[in-house]
């Protein structure tokens, strides 16, 4: 069964793999348990950018001079998770394939699994299942730019194309479901089609062109409970009847987009704004450029729209992320994800919409909010704590202490599925009265500090209970003896050696792996030998390259390059001119606040080699000195002695200036760049070319060599874009890192 792009056949689902990794990624093992049987308990570490650290769990038969067989994997991490079949499977999803965890059986399955340890980078792709669980949407990557938007049957794992191309990121896809999952909507090529999965499953569906709801992006169109579509075009707000689909899209060049019910004040820009409503249609709080929140009432007869509020977002103490919003018995209510200026850590707030935006309820490290089936209670967690509130009366339902939860969803509307650090669990909320806990039950392990042999079984402890793994059922359960009300006793002492095998770790010749295991013979003639061969197997020095940013007169993109850097914990160099740093104090704290390294890319943004400037070494040199003292007037802080002339446009002279001034200068890739807008390029007769960033990046992959230093814009240009680099920068990190380079700070790079 294929459920997402693949690079290699037969490797795990929804990866993206190289042939090579990272130097900090490498493998590490952990001899844990041998018994008597000779049967080896380790466990394999590793870390890849973009995902969180853990330890899986295999166990390995030995024999006189190998493995029995291949080692069996026996936790299931979720990297990426989804709810199928209404709640009675659990998909997960990681590194080593795909698996299926069957709530009515308590069995793991793998679908699709990877032969080896993935020493490789490797991604796990984005999904969106139905909210019956009957369907799931992906894209299958056809290179680093784009990929096929698919549809697949869970039950049968048919799969339909519904778009040949669209531009493919590692985050939200570009669909939308109807409540009843009867339909969906859908992105492509700058307009929003809709699909219904039986009907194309059965090959009766009509032609895309009759399936068109009009123009935009999926940001123009929002689902309510009641089975409308409400599409913004321009500055009309439409009602589209789901049941009316069909009709309206044999007729549309009679009929229109559907029944006009307002305008705004002014028109929706889809690429850069965002828009709810209400379940019942009357209210719609739109967000445009990060800038600025509304809120609407929408007439009950065709006529400008009532604004009820506009809350300017620019007085926030950071950089939006990301926006949700929910309605309560009080009204609107925004949630924003956001950056701190002076911490340069993410927090989460919700927001009152009234007379004024006031905070409801804030948290610090905080996830999206995930709304419950009926809309009455939305989760989230924050840190390590799993927080379930009641939408309406806008109250605390019940938290949940002590594991980390990477993903969690609703299955139905009283309890959750989380997928932790250390397991897969539900969580069923409590009723009312009954305290604020709930019950937590552990599904399977997703990751293992210590485990051990305990009477022929393998057991291991979270919180302070022991678990047990079913080898036919290929999951976990809680101990019995615990269930029948024995204590808990200590955990077995474990042995890396029996009378015939001693395990241990040493170091390993490959330089994917930190060490390796290797097993000796303690019985007969000696023999000792490697639990995976090709931890012995000499490869390739790693090739490294860096990523430097260039802040010169806007912020638009750097709370975006920020989230990404934390994500796949990269270290950046950002190069501040004077310019940025006047326009934008505060985001030039949040880069020194960040952690990231601040660089000087001088005091001025002005091409210093065109004809209209006549400068000298001292020029340089007090410019590079006036850029310091912005510096550490704005953020107390110091730039590091790494500089570039403004355009990376420098003579030997400039180079010199600042080489005196204590300065190492810099020079990046710079052969094309998103700098170039498109009137320059309609302008300039052909002699500067205009390029999207998929394009730019699929440039900048072909000309990949060892020490590379590559750049990216922080800002927008002054001009028409169709998209920017850092609206991509986890498809060019991931394009990096899939061509088998490692992305290290610029100053190691230099060895400065």
């Amino acid at each position: 069964m294929k459920f997402c792009f693949l690079k290699k056949a037969g490797l795990a689902l929804g990866l993206v793999f190289s042939s090579l990794t990272l130097l900090h990624a490498k493998v590490a093992f952990e001899v844990l348990d041998l018994n008597d049987d000779s049967q080896l308990l380790f466990s394999v570490r590793q870390n890849f950018p973009g995902t969180p650290e853990y330890k899986s769990l295999f166990i390995g038969k030995l024999g006189k001079t190998s493995v029995e067989k291949e080692p069996e994997l026996i936790t299931c991490f979720p990297e990426e998770m989804e709810i199928l079949d209404g709640g009675r499977t659990i998909q997960l999803r990681n590194r080593y394939g795909t698996a299926r965890y069957s709530m009515d059986t308590s069995s793991l399955r793998w679908t699709e699994k990877a032969k080896k340890i993935p020493v490789e980078y490797a991604h796990t792709g984005s999904a969106c299942e139905s909210p019956d669980g009957k369907w799931v949407c992906y894209v299958e990557q056809k290179n680093h730019g784009s990929g096929k938007l698919v549809l697949q049957q869970v039950s049968t794992g048919k799969v339909l194309v519904l778009a040949e191309r669209i531009p493919f990121t590692y985050g939200s896809l570009p669909v939308k479901w109807a409540p009843d999952s009867a339909c969906l909507l859908y992105e492509n090529s700058g307009s929003v089609y809709f699909a219904t999965p039986d009907a194309m499953f059965r090959g009766i569906s009509i032609s895309e062109d009759l399936r068109k709801i009009g123009n935009g992006t999926i940001n123009s169109v929002q689902w309510t409970p009641g089975g409308n579509i409400f599409y913004i075009s321009g500055d009309i707000v439409y009602r589209i009847q789901e049941n009316e689909l069909y009709t309206r899209g044999l007729y549309s060049a009679l009929v229109g987009c559907g029944v006009a019910l307002s305008r705004l004040p002014s028109a929706f820009n889809p690429v850069h704004g965002r828009f709810w409503c209400k379940d019942d249609g009357r209210e719609i709080v739109t967000v445009s450029s990060d800038k600025i929140a509304a809120l609407y009432s929408i007439p009950t007869a065709f006529d400008f729209a009532d604004m009820k509020g506009m809350y300017p977002l620019t007085g926030l103490s950071g950089s939006a992320l990301d926006y949700d919003v929910f309605w309560s018995d009080e009204g609107a209510v925004l949630w924003i994800d956001s950056l701190s200026y002076e911490k340069g850590k993410r927090s989460g707030a919700f927001y009152r919409l009234a007379d004024k935006m006031s905070v409801v309820r804030d948290y610090q490290d905080v996830s999206k909010p995930v709304v419950s089936p009926d809309r009455r209670s939305i989760a989230f967690v924050s840190g390590n704590t799993l927080f379930a509130l009641d939408l309406k009366k806008w109250t605390l339902r019940a938290r949940l202490d002590g594991e980390k939860a990477y993903s969690i969803k609703w299955k139905g509307n009283a309890s959750l599925i989380a997928g932790g650090q250390r397991s897969v669990f539900e969580w069923i909320l409590p009723s009312a009265g009954k305290g604020k806990v709930g019950t937590k039950s552990v599904l399977l392990l997703s990751s293992v500090d210590s485990v051990s042999w305990r009477n022929g079984k393998i057991t291991s402890e979270i919180d302070g209970r022991r678990f047990e793994y079913d080898f036919s059922l290929r999951s976990w359960s809680l101990s019995k003896d615990l269930s029948s009300g024995a204590g808990l006793s200590s955990m077995p002492h474990s042995s890396v050696k029996n009378s015939r095998f001693r395990a241990y770790t040493t170091a390993a010749q490959n330089t994917l792996y930190e060490n390796a295991i290797f097993v000796r013979s303690l019985s007969g003639p000696a023999v000792t030998y490697p639990l995976y061969q090709e931890t012995q197997t000499v490869s390739p020095g790693t090739k490294r390259v860096s990523l430097v940013f260039d802040a010169t007169e806007s912020s638009e993109g750097l709370a975006q390059v920020l989230a990404w850097l934390e994500r796949f914990g990269i270290k950046g160099t950002f190069f501040i001119n004077g310019e940025f740093i006047r326009r934008c104090p505060q985001e030039t704290r949040q880069i020194l606040a960040s952690g990231n390294v601040c660089a000087s890319s001088f005091f001025s943004n002005a091409d210093l080699l065109t004809q209209t400037f006549r400068i000298d070494a001292g020029f340089i040199k007090r410019g590079l000195a006036r850029n310091e003292d912005e510096f550490f007037a704005a953020t107390g802080g110091e730039l590091a002695l790494l500089w570039h002339a403004p355009n990376y446009n420098a003579n030997s002279m400039m180079r010199q200036a600042g080489e005196e001034s204590g300065y190492v200068y810099v020079d990046a890739w710079n052969k094309c760049n998103d700098r170039v807008s498109l009137e320059q390029a309609m302008l300039s007769g052909g002699k500067t070319v205009y390029l999207d960033a998929g394009a730019i990046i699929e440039k900048m992959e072909a000309d990949l060599h060892d020490g590379m230093i590559i750049p990216v814009n922080v800002g927008n240009v002054n001009g028409s874009r169709t998209d920017y680099l850092y609206e991509k920068l986890d498809l060019l990190i991931s394009t990096i890192l899939d061509s088998g380079y490692e992305i290290c700070e610029l100053r190691d790079l230099l060895g400065k």
